[in-house]
């Protein structure tokens, strides 16, 4: 018998060659791999291995002049997924079944055919394998979590920080902050700081100081595996974000809070400030909206309803308002600088002032005084305290026949005292409107002088039109005699101060006469009388349709308290009123010095 395992040397050889040739080409490719091509394939991979995300840095928080937060931010999450590794294992419905369970709280971009479509094509396309297709904003942390239980059902997703403002409902503050919406695409193009998923400021202070508020983003590297799983982040080489800048305002919050509740049910503006150092203490605006619709999307029918209401337009910046006998102020101002107006000068005023029609002779022009039985007897004092007309009415006719243009002699002085112009406020202001001789040959194509004009624009009717901040800051000249800083939101801020040349002897006269608006038994705001401060101040009813309705009327006070030697200036004014309910912005004023000087004895 022939023993194999002797017999056979030859193929035993051959084995251990070819064995030997197979190990030498394993260790040939080995060198290759290892030595030729290691960095080709060092650089592939961590191509394909990373994927480089921005970090969102949370935007600055906002405080009240105490240190009490406004605006803060809270936690949210941006869904993202790699198409590339989005596949038939993906549960859809199970997706959308969690993501409609978080309606209220998540911000879904598109609907479930819409985002199948949007993932297949960027599949098709030639993305980098690692590009990441965002799906979905503001993921509350719930929701992340709820899906993250999940994730295995969803391959390919990811979650990245994306931070959200976070509001108090009381007080609102929206017109003075302003609300933030995502980036457009024109912007993206122009500001390498965004991308196409960011937010930004649109309105406010959010607008204003956006570069500030926003900070620098960082970049995060996410390492993934060859199945699309995020297996974290590479702290080595990401970069760290820059929170951004706080931001400290002028605002008392205890004292915005109060004004916006007085505001409730009413159209118009209150403003607040300390004369002395420009500061704003509150304004607010009404009706407003809630900043808190912004985090997410906001109903269109929502957007429209705030249009048509004009919610988003702060009234205290940007409505421009006939200042009605706010104005007799500026007027009085120029009467007494020219001398025209003294304690011994009266004029009788029986309730209305006729003007001869030289258009229609024998039938004159009549212009009436608030007051249908008239005033008696009254000097330009009594015509402040008691706000009458007539007086106004003669004095202004009789100072335009010495000065044919004195229309552009009060346009002078109504500069002087801050109006038809902005104030320098931060946040967007009008400029309102003072005519002149010119404004009023080119806007109403009449013949300068015409007669007739004056004595409205003489008590703040006609063309004239200002703002509330514009009237505060009138104000604040009265109190301060002539010197102010101008109006600011933002605390310890740079102040620049305005002089106007104006004599001390007019500012102890226009101060004693709104002293006695106040404190005088025959004063129009004998309402807001005090034993415990001195409050000076100034009524006015202004009529926004017609002179010959009492419908739809403007109710103004506008002035300041002198409370243990600390100054607070203060304008009211409420749309659509009528004559019944006039009165209300002396009402409201009274509450709010009223709580004043409350939080103060309780400091």
């Amino acid at each position: 018998m022939i023993n194999n395992k002797h017999t056979n040397p030859y193929k035993r050889k051959n084995l251990t060659n070819i064995i030997f040739i197979i190990f030498l080409i394993i260790l040939t490719r080995y060198f290759f791999i290892q030595v030729i091509y290691s960095k080709k394939f060092i650089r592939t991979a961590s191509k394909n291995n990373f994927t480089i995300m921005s970090s969102i840095p949370p935007r600055g928080i906002i405080y009240d002049r105490y240190g009490k937060v406004i605006v803060a931010n809270r936690s949210s999450f941006s869904l993202k997924i790699y198409p590339h590794h989005f596949n038939n294992s993906f549960n859809i419905d199970l997706f959308y079944k969690i993501i409609k369970s978080a309606k209220k709280r998540s911000n879904l971009i598109l609907e479930k055919n819409n985002f199948l479509e949007k993932v297949n094509r960027s599949k098709k396309s030639n993305v980098k394998k690692y590009t990441l297709l965002n799906v979905i904003n503001f993921i509350d942390f719930k929701t992340k979590a709820i899906l993250s239980e999940h994730k295995n059902d969803f391959p390919g997703l990811i979650f990245s920080s994306n931070p959200s403002r976070f509001y108090e409902e009381s007080p609102n503050l929206a017109h003075i902050l302003g609300y933030l919406r995502p980036v457009s695409k024109n912007l993206v193009e122009t500001d390498k700081f965004y991308s196409i998923n960011d937010i930004v400021g649109i309105s406010g202070l959010e607008k204003v100081y956006e570069k500030e508020l926003r900070g620098k983003k960082g970049q995060e590297y996410h390492v993934i595996n060859t199945f699309g799983k995020d297996l974290g982040i590479d702290k080595n080489k990401s970069i760290p974000f820059v929170a951004g800048e706080d931001i400290y305002l002028t605002i008392d919050y205890n004292l915005q809070s109060r004004i916006e509740e007085l505001l409730k049910g009413y159209k118009g503006s209150i403003v607040c400030m300390n004369p002395e150092s420009g500061d704003i203490l509150a304004m607010a605006s009404a009706p407003d909206y809630s900043l808190s619709q912004f985090i997410g999307p906001l109903k269109t029918e929502t957007w429209e309803k705030w249009k048509k209401e004009k919610r988003l337009l702060n009234r205290a910046t940007q409505a421009s308002y006939p200042p009605g006998s706010l104005y007799k102020l500026v007027t009085a101002i120029m009467f007494m600088d020219a001398q025209l107006g003294t304690k011994e000068h009266s004029i009788l005023c029986d309730g209305q002032f006729e003007l001869e029609d030289q258009s229609n002779p024998g039938k004159p022009k009549i212009f009436r005084c608030w007051k249908e039985t008239g005033h008696g007897n009254v000097n330009l004092h009594d015509a402040i305290v008691q706000s009458c007309n007539v007086y106004f009415y003669n004095k202004i006719l009789e100072y335009q026949n010495t000065n044919t243009y004195i229309i552009n002699d009060l346009h002078e002085y109504a500069e002087k005292l801050g109006f038809n112009k902005k104030t320098g406020i931060e946040i967007p202001e009008k400029k309102g409107r003072i005519p002149n001789s010119d404004w009023m040959v080119i806007n109403q194509g009449k013949r300068w002088p015409k007669r007739g004009n004056m004595p409205n624009l003489s008590i703040g009717q006609g063309a004239n039109s200002i703002t509330p901040i514009q009237a505060i800051n009138m104000i604040n000249f009265i109190a301060m005699r002539g010197k102010i800083n101008k109006p600011k939101l933002i605390l310890n801020s740079k102040t620049e101060s305005i002089k106007t040349n104006i004599s001390k002897y007019v500012w102890n006269e226009i101060q004693n006469a709104m002293y006695d608006v106040v404190n005088s038994e025959n004063g129009t705001a004998h309402l807001l009388k005090r034993d415990d401060a001195i409050v000076r101040g100034k009524t006015g009813t202004a009529q926004t349709i017609s002179s010959s309705t009492s419908d739809n009327l403007l109710s103004w006070f506008a002035g300041y308290m002198d409370y243990n030697e600390s100054l607070t200036s203060l304008v009211v004014v409420i749309e659509d009123t009528n004559s019944e309910n006039k009165s209300v912005a002396k009402i409201i004023s009274k509450n709010i010095l009223d709580y004043i000087i409350e939080s103060k004895l309780n400091e």
